[in-house]
């Protein structure tokens, strides 16, 4: 199978689970474990006394100041770098439910980074997470699902998750979830046409590892292939159209 010549699972960029080839569009900046701060500028949330801004929310509950703060530790900013602070910091806010420390949490689980490795723990909070939207987390998932890492293997879950993600925009999940049909993983055989109108638009915008994917796929489809490819292509564009897409074409594909 030719998946098992590609896909190789790591960590990159801010330490999330993602595939090695998906530096080509997420280059590593930091090795640590705390994902980007939602929704905020760092540059402000770090103004001045940092610490004493956040701890006193952090101490009282706050969910976000607590994630800001487990951060904080995790990548030495305004405080002494402290892995073990900073995923207890994530760990506050994630038992109270914030998608990000789940994300964070889990993260660093995953890598052994201030706690032992557990991949086990790091497939039930990314869960949690992707159970709330998150869509990093949902690939994440997916990712375990399709290795076996810290769940059973199970190729079924890892195209629902990697769907879930790519709807949002994500585009490391659909460049994998066009991967897994152009090479049948999980499915009963290939399907260039669906691989071909995920990496379409990943591909109008300049993704360098959808680039190198698009010359390898355009050999092995015909002309009218390519047609219904690009009019796939067409319907996905733009967020939370990728699933109704996807579900059409199949059951068009199935007639």
């Amino acid at each position: 199978m030719q998946w098992a010549k590609w896909v190789k699972w790591g960590v990159v960029g801010t330490m999330l689970v993602t595939p090695l080839w998906a530096q080509a569009s997420e280059k590593p900046t930091a090795k640590h474990s705390a994902v980007p701060i939602p929704e905020a500028k760092t540059e402000d949330l770090y103004a001045g006394n940092s610490l004493n801004r956040w701890m006193p929310k952090a101490e009282r509950g706050d969910i976000f100041a607590q994630y800001v703060l487990g951060h904080m530790y995790c990548v030495g900013q305004g405080v002494p770098k402290d892995m073990v602070k900073g995923l207890s910091w994530y760990q506050r806010a994630a038992d109270q439910g914030f998608a990000p420390g789940q994300l964070a949490l889990g993260t660093m689980y995953y890598n052994g980074e201030g706690v032992k490795q557990d991949y086990t723990v790091a497939a039930k909070w990314f869960r949690l997470a992707a159970e709330r939207g998150y869509d990093r987390a949902q690939s994440n998932l997916a990712a375990m699902y399709m290795n076996g890492t810290g769940v059973p293997q199970d190729y079924t879950l890892a195209i629902k998750w990697f769907r879930a993600a790519a709807n949002q925009g994500y585009a490391t999940a659909q460049y994998t979830l066009s991967r897994m049909y152009s090479d049948g993983t999980g499915m009963s055989k290939p399907d260039m046409v669906a691989a071909y109108g995920l990496l379409r638009p990943l591909v109008e915008k300049g993704n360098a590892a959808a680039v190198t994917a698009m010359k390898e796929l355009l050999p092995k489809m015909n002309p009218e292939q390519i047609k219904q490819g690009q009019e796939l292509a067409e319907r996905i564009r733009g967020k939370n159209r990728l699933n109704k897409a996807l579900d059409a074409y199949e059951k068009i594909a199935l007639r």
